[in-house]
């Protein structure tokens, strides 16, 4: 088990019960904290908008439609995602072709690592951006 950043809140966007459950206990056994997992598009909606979220894993065919708006509203907030797919890239928007991709079906070991991929990415935008991770959000500190 990873000792991972236990500030660090993943939201999980799945409408397969038992994917959803892989993905949370596999998210959960690296360090970090779930949101969800949601199934419906409604549900990730009102998650993407009032919680603090520092990344996302999302299955883009749920319940209530596709992930797109919810994956959108969370990359104008900069926040990292790994999206879920069984197409290739090239069905995505053109916006959302170049984000992180985890083609299903996939295992469990390529699951852990695109999951640690997608929190170094968190961390790497969190230096990048001279702000610190405090209760799953960035706050700016001071450069000097």
């Amino acid at each position: 088990m990873n000792t991972g950043n236990k500030n660090l809140r993943i939201l999980i966007v799945e409408d397969e019960p038992l994917i959803g459950m892989e993905i949370e206990s596999t998210v959960e056994q690296l360090g970090y904290e779930v949101i969800g997992p949601v199934a419906e598009l409604a549900d990730a909606i009102v998650l993407a908008t009032d919680c603090t979220i520092g990344g996302a894993i999302l299955d883009i065919n749920i319940r209530g439609g596709k992930s797109y708006p919810v994956v959108e509203m969370l990359l104008n907030r900069d926040v990292p995602v790994l999206i879920l797919t069984g197409y290739g890239a090239q069905t995505l928007p053109e916006t959302l072709q170049e984000q992180m991709r985890l083609p299903k079906p996939f295992t469990s070991d390529r699951l852990e690592e695109e999951i640690n991929k997608l929190c170094a990415r968190v961390s790497r935008l969190g230096q990048l951006r001279n702000v610190t991770l405090t209760d799953g959000a960035y706050t700016e500190f001071p450069s000097g």
